[in-house]
């Protein structure tokens, strides 16, 4: 073990960096072009650009948090995930969702 070679994957070093980490590696034109709605995109920056924030504030501890949680990737995949998969229901629903906002406001606030 003492000779074997050690490999980290440590988080970049401020949001513009976590950011652009995010859409190199995440987030790709592929992955832009998945749903075809007016929103998409936005909702994908704001979840990435959120996640960056929260990765960032990982330097500060658990001060200003109830409980430590390790936030990676996996959450930032699932919460892209969920919204991939509202839209398209809401898309088959409706046909084109006129504010989705009000419900993801609705969905993270209480």
């Amino acid at each position: 073990m003492q000779k074997a070679v050690k490999v980290t994957n440590e988080p970049p070093k401020g949001v513009r960096a976590g950011l652009l980490r995010t859409f190199s590696t995440i987030v790709n034109p592929e992955f832009l072009e998945k749903i075809d709605h007016p929103n998409w995109r936005t909702l994908t920056y704001g979840v990435c650009f959120l996640h960056s924030i929260v990765i960032e504030r990982k330097k500060f501890g658990a001060l200003g948090w109830c409980v430590p949680y390790e936030y990676n990737n996996s959450d930032l995949q699932a919460s892209l995930l969920f919204i991939e998969r509202y839209l398209d229901n809401l898309q088959k629903i409706s046909g084109q969702a006129t504010n989705p906002n009000q419900n993801f406001q609705i969905n993270y606030t209480e």
